[in-house]
């Protein structure tokens, strides 16, 4: 973890001190829905009832050029789990509030659309977990890959859709739960 939070500092690192040679840093703020998936190695997928969840934070762009630029966030994101399933998960509920910092390259297709890939390091700073997950032991962090879309607007406004695909299991243990989701967000850069 601790490389990955270095590799991150450099490249925002990197990419601050070449933005600020060409004035092209645009700070910003966003919010948006989460809606994940998790996939449990123990019950089936289709006990699992997601819930709609949410995201906000700040957002930083680097412009590097005209086709090219790195933004990277700080969000909070809360996302919460239902299972009603017939299985021995029915009744159980997990909520999870985490830190998330994606660091995105951003290749720009057309004028306003671009096209965002990139990791993303996360922390669960808090989680609540009942019936059958209520002694479960959370793993307090996850690295991700994030890719999606963005179209920005002349104004300043933004919207963004991404797909969220977490490589480590959200518990520690034999029984696979990884988890998975998609973003939809607004917002402006000043």
């Amino acid at each position: 973890m601790k490389k990955v939070i270095l590799s991150v500092i450099a490249v925002l690192s990197f990419a601050f001190a070449n933005a600020q040679e060409s004035k092209t840093v645009r700070f910003g703020v966003k919010a948006g829905a989460n809606y994940d998936w998790l996939a449990t190695g123990d019950a089936s997928v289709y006990d699992l009832r997601p819930e709609v969840g949410y995201h906000a934070g700040l957002v930083a762009e680097f412009k590097m050029c005209d086709e090219f630029s790195f933004q990277a966030e700080a969000l909070y994101s809360h996302s919460s789990f239902k299972f009603d399933g017939n299985g021995n998960t029915s009744g159980s509920d997990l909520k999870i509030s985490e830190i998330a910092i994606p660091v995105l390259a951003k290749f720009h297709l057309v004028k306003g659309l671009s096209i965002e890939v990139g990791p993303q390091a996360s922390a669960i700073i808090d989680s609540e977990a009942k019936g059958i997950y209520a002694n479960t032991n959370l793993r307090k962090y996850n690295i991700a890959s994030v890719s999606g879309l963005a179209y920005g607007f002349n104004s300043g406004a933004f919207v963004q859709a991404r797909y969220v695909y977490n490589f480590l299991d959200l518990a520690y243990g034999p029984a696979g739960n990884n988890r998975f989701g998609i973003q939809a967000s607004v917002g402006y850069k000043f």
